[in-house]
């Protein structure tokens, strides 16, 4: 059963977009690339053209925003990871706010910091928005929504380096940069390999903040959203391909490249890195990265609150209350606060929903993971669980729409129950991933000693395993609603006449109605950080960092 479940509803639907451009190339080909109606002046097909200008920014996005995370991003990962100081699991948890602002959100917040003059604009006395809506919007937008994945990817792999190692180093007259260089890492290189390409995947995907922040630069995922709106589903079967495609190229490469890479270690260039290592220069690599924080993740992530704040009770400008958030939200004629309400009330269930039906399913696919000696099964299983998290998910909601839609099997329309089946199967490695690594750290010994006293299986799982890893399946749930709640491109793509509140935000940006999309991000930032700050708690119980 639980194989069924994961090849049926996880794995198939997303197989089934290449099954439908199969049945449909004739007039998928012709619609793209030999339709006379839409080709240009010179013959060329216009529609691939778009969707070609489309990639090429998206992969060229994701490429700068990767290089940006790793240059701000190893810092701050080798500060928490190695570096001991006042107030340091405070930093920690700052760094998982990102994590914790729903991807609209952000995409809202950073376009009110950076893109209109009551951001960073007014500090420096401009009269406009710093940045424009377009490609500089978007590389901040995807900075900030994929730091925290980076760091903490970076930091996981640096805690579990040995400091032996560094530590003999020091002590035959290596200096702290050439110790990184030569011994962490290279011994890191799986977690940095891994965050690198985490962080490419997750920028080429995201939706709900580039929804906000492009304006008419053409960005893949939000392409796909287009040509979802605009029926024109062979195009939109064909781009969500290419996308399928790369992300799962992308998982293969990084189960090659993490065996396979070295790092150039051999030579050391003694003066100019004993003259890095100095604790003058350590000590401004520290506060230079604690200031692009803040001032390029923390303030821009979190400015909706200041925007709401100084909004609240009318227009700083020109004091009219009409133009303030109290009005616009509960007194203008239009009722935005019940329609903020019911958004909030779908977005609820959907995650709980998820979440209840990806712990039954997940635990029993961990527990196969971990306990099943199934050699080669184990290994393509365990290469097929994360590919829900590499895909954009606006692609993974439109190979879910395809497949239950009519062009499919024909038993779910879009709307409320199809946003759940696509929020299981997006968030489904949210649950599996974590109760693996739990469950890995049990000692099986109990589970035998419990069995050679005669107890059954399930009798052991429930008196032995279940208490064991209670904290971990918490956490795992607390880690899957919150991921649900914040999901914004996959969304879109099937949600019919349903709104969920991150997708109701963008409507509320694009109706320029910034005060009730302020007001509404606020709920959703305090709901997900609660909920953060929940998951850390049962996190720091498990010894899990």
């Amino acid at each position: 059963l639980t194989l069924s479940f994961f090849v049926l509803i996880v794995i198939t639907p997303i197989i089934f977009i290449f099954t439908f451009i199969f049945l449909e190339w004739p007039s998928i080909y012709q619609n793209i690339f030999n339709d006379p109606i839409s080709q240009t002046a010179q013959g060329e097909p216009k529609k691939w053209l778009i969707m070609q200008t489309a990639l090429i920014h998206s992969f060229s996005i994701a490429i700068i925003v990767t290089v940006i995370d790793l240059i701000i991003g190893l810092p701050m990962a080798l500060i928490l990871a190695r570096v001991e100081f006042k107030g340091k699991k405070y930093v920690d948890t700052l760094v998982d706010l990102p994590l914790a602002v729903p991807s609209s959100a952000l995409g809202f917040s950073i376009f009110l910091f950076w893109g209109t003059r009551n951001g960073v604009s007014f500090l420096l006395g401009l009269e406009a928005g710093l940045f424009s809506l377009g490609p500089m919007l978007v590389v901040l937008a995807h900075v900030a929504f994929t730091y925290s994945f980076i760091v903490r990817s970076l930091k996981a792999v640096i805690e579990g380096v040995d400091t032996t190692y560094e530590d003999a180093a020091r002590s035959l007259g290596a200096p702290s940069f050439t110790v990184f260089r030569k011994i962490t890492g290279p011994l890191s290189k799986g977690g940095i390999i891994a965050g690198a390409i985490l962080c490419f995947t997750r920028s080429l995907g995201e939706t709900g903040a580039t929804l906000i922040v492009a304006g008419t630069y053409e960005m893949s995922s939000v392409t796909v959203v287009s040509l979802r709106k605009s029926l024109a589903i062979g195009q939109c079967a064909f781009l969500s391909a290419i996308l399928v495609s790369t992300a799962i190229l992308l998982l293969a490469l990084l189960r090659f490249m993490s065996k396979r890479v070295g790092f150039p270690i051999k030579k050391v260039w003694l003066g100019p890195e004993s003259f890095l290592s100095g604790k003058l220069q350590r000590q401004t690599r520290d506060v230079v990265t604690y200031l692009i924080f803040s001032m390029i993740i923390l303030i821009p992530s979190c400015f909706t609150f200041v925007y709401v704040l100084t909004w609240w009770n009318g227009s700083p400008y020109t004091g009219d209350p009409i133009y303030g958030v109290f009005y616009q939200v509960f007194q203008a004629p239009d009722r935005k606060w019940a329609s903020i309400w019911v958004s909030l009330m779908t977005s609820l269930s959907v995650a709980f929903i998820a979440t209840v039906v990806n712990l039954i399913a997940g635990l029993p696919m961990a527990i196969i993971m971990v306990r099943k000696p199934w050699g080669k099964i184990k290994d393509i299983l365990d290469a097929l669980i994360d590919i829900p998290l590499a895909i954009p998910t606006s692609a993974l909601g439109f190979s879910l729409f395809l497949f239950w839609g009519t062009r499919g099997i024909n038993l779910v329309k879009p709307g409320f129950f199809l946003i759940v089946i696509v929020h299981i199967v997006f968030t489904y490695p949210y649950v599996v991933r974590p109760l693996i690594a739990i469950l890995e750290g049990i000692d099986i010994g109990l589970e035998e000693a419990s069995r050679t006293l005669g107890a059954p299986s399930f009798t052991t799982f429930r008196k032995i395993t279940l208490p064991l890893i209670s904290k971990g399946i918490l956490a795992a749930g607390i880690m899957t609603f919150t991921r649900s709640l914040g999901e914004t491109g996959a969304t879109i793509v099937v949600m019919g006449t349903a709104r969920t509140i991150p997708v109701f935000i963008v409507e509320l940006v694009e109706s320029l109605s910034l005060q009730a999309a302020a007001f509404a991000s606020v709920i959703l930032i305090l709901i997900s950080f609660a909920l953060l700050l929940v998951l850390r708690y049962v996190t720091a119980g498990l010894g899990v960092k």
